[in-house]
């Protein structure tokens, strides 16, 4: 593609759009290969998401849906139906929040903190080793680093 737009759509050929290009192909690189492991824990991306997000809180994991659906494509609605789905296959209990009416809070359940934990090892493990054949540990740091730039400073 990055051809094929040098030749014929020139005027838009530079090294950012070459940068943005290759960035796109690689997340969706990335994401493919995370759902392909993300569905052997019969999970669906959606449900990945919030079961990592409960797991990188401090114990007990527990969150509001509020706190949950920040930061995340999807709306309250959809994360309730979500959370539903948790709650059934038994990976999330909800506990009443006498402080806050609006809703019951997600919290992890044992089975579902062990779930979490290997699928995340599992997911972002299988990501690095896609990565590791094309880069050393040493490149990708380099990379990082490179990009720190980028995510820090055009966060608006």
């Amino acid at each position: 593609m990055l051809r094929m737009t040098a030749e014929s759509f020139p005027e838009i050929n530079s090294p950012g759009m070459r940068f943005i290009a290759r960035v796109f192909r690689l997340r969706d690189l990335i994401y493919e290969n995370a759902q392909r492991e993300m569905s052997r824990f019969e999970l669906s991306p959606v449900e990945y998401s919030v079961l990592t997000t409960l797991r990188k809180t401090p114990s007990p994991h527990v969150l509001r849906p509020s706190d949950i659906y920040k930061g995340m494509l999807i709306t309250s609605g959809g994360l309730a139906k979500v959370l539903k789905g948790l709650e059934q296959k038994g990976l999330i209990l909800r506990e009443d929040n006498d402080s806050d009416r609006r809703g019951a809070r997600a919290r992890l359940s044992p089975a579902g903190i062990d779930l979490i934990e290997v699928a995340m090892k599992t997911v972002i493990g299988s990501d690095i080793a896609m990565l590791h054949r094309v880069a050393s540990p040493e490149q990708l740091d380099a990379l990082a680093e490179a990009l720190q730039p980028f995510t820090e400073n055009l966060d608006l």
